[in-house]
């Protein structure tokens, strides 16, 4: 059990000015300066839940669509109503609650075809680990459904972008950008409100893994454990041109820009931590706040620990998405810890491969919200209390 500590609070200082330098000024969404919460009051484990139907699941990427419902990407199942193991595919998370969930997977491009990321209209794949495309991140804004997809060389590197302009259909189609990002190895999309509600005008963001405090150090790799992440972002005039994407190379009082990714510099660097590199970040309106959760191996020293079923959880807050951050959850260990339910295989019960905090099902006064993560195999849900 992690003590529960009561963090000094304070106030945010927002703003800041660019250095001179041949990049351009972000100033991101408003947000309010307001204090900082005290640590994460979690459920007990016995109200969390696992949703029927997703075993041997995870890579879930939600994003919250117009028409109300989550989607997201999966991997590495078969989920009920697939006819066979896939590496990657689509599916709406859709419910009114977050304890109230359920997972329907969606066949996109050639409905018989579960295979046809590659060469086809779809965002399907066979395979599994670093031998199947994946995804990144998902993002619906301006009508249309982004989604970064990872491993796209045959060593399992990379990132190119795909789009959907029909992707709440029985089968959705989706065309690739004639581009990539081969030093870029996971790009997760920043979420805002129901259809990118509250997201700033110009731009969209996404997180990214990065191997060290230095410079450059962008990680081209979804699997390579990472002290530090970054930040790229697109504007939203035409996401499918690459000279639209930039690499955050400022720092958290002067946030910049830039094209190359050899000047790109980190928003967040822990040392001490070994950082599964897929990040999430959301943003929670009633706090303005952004809240990054990160999935952490809690001991680095072993080897081959899968953060599935033995990852640590941290949760942090800060009011713009290059920092500064705040940790206002650390769990130090595997959490939440023992089983998974019948639901789940009965697993052991890890913080996932990756971790969200879906926009949609915050509360009102932002203080209530839910985890979404594949711990334990499984789409898994928590709900956690701000005080």
């Amino acid at each position: 059990m992690v003590p529960r500590r009561r963090l000094a609070s304070f106030l945010w200082l927002l703003g800041g000015s660019l250095a001179a330098c041949s990049c351009t000024v972000d100033e991101g969404p408003e947000g309010r300066a307001v204090a900082a919460a005290a640590t994460i009051r979690w459920d007990t484990k016995s109200q969390m839940k696992q949703i029927a139907g997703t075993k041997g699941c995870d890579s879930y990427t939600p994003t919250w669509a117009p028409d109300g419902n989550l989607y997201t990407a999966v991997g590495d199942c078969r989920p009920r109503g697939v006819p066979q193991k896939i590496g990657l595919g689509f599916g709406r998370i859709s419910g009114s609650t977050g304890y109230g969930v359920s997972f329907t997977p969606v066949p996109t491009g050639d409905p018989l075809n579960w295979d046809d990321t590659a060469v086809g209209d779809g965002v399907d794949a066979l395979g599994g680990g670093r031998a199947s495309e994946k995804t990144a991140g998902l993002l619906q804004v301006g009508g249309r459904l982004w989604h970064w997809i990872r491993n796209i060389s045959a060593d399992g590197t990379g990132s190119r972008l795909k789009f959907s302009d029909n992707y709440s259909t029985a089968s959705p189609h989706f065309t690739w950008v004639n581009w990539s990002l081969p030093e870029v190895g996971y790009a997760s999309l920043v979420q805002y409100g129901k259809g990118y509600a509250g997201g700033p005008a110009g731009y969209v963001y996404a997180v990214t893994p990065m191997r060290s405090s230095s410079s450059g150090s962008v990680s081209n790799s979804a699997y390579d454990l990472v002290p530090a992440f970054g930040l790229i972002r697109g504007s939203r005039s035409d996401l499918a041109v690459q000279s639209n994407w930039q690499y955050f190379c400022g720092n958290s009082t002067s946030p910049a820009w830039c094209s190359a990714p050899a000047a790109a510099t980190n928003i967040l660097f822990q040392s001490e931590k070994k950082f599964k590199p897929r990040a999430a970040m959301s943003w929670n309106r009633a706090l303005g706040k952004f809240m990054l959760v990160l999935v952490y191996d809690p001991t680095p020293t072993t080897t081959d620990d899968d953060t599935r079923f033995t990852g640590a959880l941290m949760v942090l807050l800060s009011a713009k998405p290059w920092g500064p951050w705040q940790t206002v959850f650390s769990s130090g260990s595997t959490w939440p810890g023992g089983a998974s339910t019948s639901a789940c295989n009965s697993t052991a019960w890890g913080a996932g491969d990756r971790a969200d905090i879906p926009t949609k099902y915050m509360s009102a006064d932002g203080k209530t919200f839910y985890l979404f993560s594949s711990g334990g195999d499984c789409l898994s849900i928590a709900r956690g209390v701000l005080p």
